[in-house]
């Protein structure tokens, strides 16, 4: 039995034999249980106020280190994004077309798959999706009229933004009118339905990954989800109809991801991107790293069949709860703060004195973006954010090197909750 102990313990002197501290682990489970069995985004800050910046933990005997200093973390990337594209080595999906999403590859599938999937979001794409946007806005706004507004019911927000974030994702990625909010129960529409039953168990399914060797996981086919493989039938079935009628032309991402093309070059931007918060900052220096990091020559310039399922799926999966979160979460804040919310619709209103607001006007509104960067910094949707390094890494002044093949975390929650960067 002690020899056994030993076994099972003997890697957990890695982050103490390289003087980095951090939360004791235990044997099996490493530090997963204490994320498990609370919130991880109070871990989390947890972990960053007693340790610091930077320090190890363990997931299972993976260890990790986790990097909370902006200037580490601009770094890492941004300056060399080259040497950390690589996502994750902990999470394992068993299902062989969702390994093919650019969340998951690595080396160079990601860099091929990510620089023809990248010029897809460009603005001028983006703003083809508006009408369907703007249709399905019009559909939960009636929603809210009839269910709250008219009959003085308290309703759940989430559940609403679920049902809109299903019907936008449904309308743009696959070209299909759900209806979402004329049914409920056993006549829910089956994209809601499936959409959320992919999201139920997932705190089983990390401990299973953690606590398994993987060659369970893949005899079990964890991944293998009833829900999962209901959209990819969708998808391949909508494949399977674009190839056999090819003049018939459609506008949404499924078609996007069909036709796209890797550019020679880091992806294009448009004389309308200025205007998107996400190249709001892109200089000469980020504009450099991304033809670095897409530095690659391939024949095949186009998404296999598998590819562009595994794509769609991920816009789903990426933004289902992702957007009916921050949008539950901004109207719940405006809510609180009338004065808030006062300002903004002013500005929208401002925006709309000719007619509807147009995506341009929309994306260049500063309290808008103030209001949702804040509500996204408060309510974070994603934790925590995680890399894996190519190579040694030295990693600045703190004389810590981070060996190749070595998975760093970003924990994003602490940082935008800590008061030495937020002290209000």
């Amino acid at each position: 039995m002690a020899i056994y102990y030993m076994y099972l313990v003997r890697d957990f002197d890695y982050w103490s034999k390289q003087g980095i501290v951090g939360p004791k682990p235990i044997p099996i489970f490493g530090n997963f249980l204490e994320t498990f069995l609370v919130p991880l985004h109070e871990t989390e800050l947890k972990w960053h106020q007693r340790y610091g910046k930077v320090y190890g933990h363990f997931m299972g005997k993976l260890p990790i280190l986790n990097i909370a200093d902006p200037e580490l973390i601009k770094a890492i990337l941004v300056r060399d994004f080259h040497q950390f594209h690589d996502r994750t080595k902990l999470w394992l999906s068993n299902n062989n077309i969702m390994v093919r999403n650019v969340h998951q590859l690595t080396g160079d599938d990601w860099k091929r798959v990510r620089s023809i999937v990248t010029p897809v979001f460009t603005a001028t794409k983006l703003r083809q999706m508006e009408p369907r946007v703007r249709d399905c806005l019009r559909d939960v706004c009636d929603h809210l009229l009839d269910d709250c507004a008219r009959s003085g019911r308290t309703i759940d927000t989430f559940a609403v933004f679920a049902k809109y974030s299903m019907d936008v994702i449904a309308s743009s990625v696959f070209a299909t009118k759900i209806n979402a909010y004329e049914s409920s129960g056993e006549r829910e529409n089956p994209f809601v339905t499936n959409a959320r039953l992919m999201f139920n168990g997932a705190p089983l399914k990390e401990l299973a990954t953690v606590v398994l060797p993987r060659v369970v996981q893949k005899w079990l086919r964890l991944s293998q989800t009833t829900a999962s493989m209901f959209f990819i039938r969708c998808v391949r079935h909508m494949i399977s109809v674009r190839r056999q009628t090819p003049t018939h032309k459609y506008n949404d991402f499924i078609q996007l991801l069909m036709e796209a093309e890797r550019a020679d070059t880091c992806p294009p931007r448009d004389e309308y991107d200025v205007n998107d918060a996400h190249h709001m900052n892109e200089g000469e220096e980020e504009l450099a790293v991304d033809q670095k990091a897409f530095d690659i020559r391939v024949a095949d310039k186009q998404l296999s069949e598998d590819e562009v399922v595994a794509q769609a799926i991920l816009f789903l999966l990426a933004g289902y709860v992702a957007t009916a979160a921050a949008l539950a979460y901004s109207t719940y804040e405006l809510a609180l703060n009338p004065h808030i919310q006062q300002r903004l619709y002013d500005e929208i209103m401002e925006a709309s004195a000719d007619g509807e607001p147009t995506y341009d006007r929309l994306a260049a509104l500063p309290y808008m973006d103030a209001v949702l960067s804040e509500t996204l910094r408060r309510y974070s949707p994603a934790v925590p954010l995680a890399r894996v390094a190519l190579v040694d890494y030295k990693l600045g002044d703190t004389g810590v090197t981070i060996k190749a093949g070595q998975q760093i975390e970003i924990p994003m929650y602490a940082i935008q909750h800590s008061p030495h960067f937020y002290p209000n």
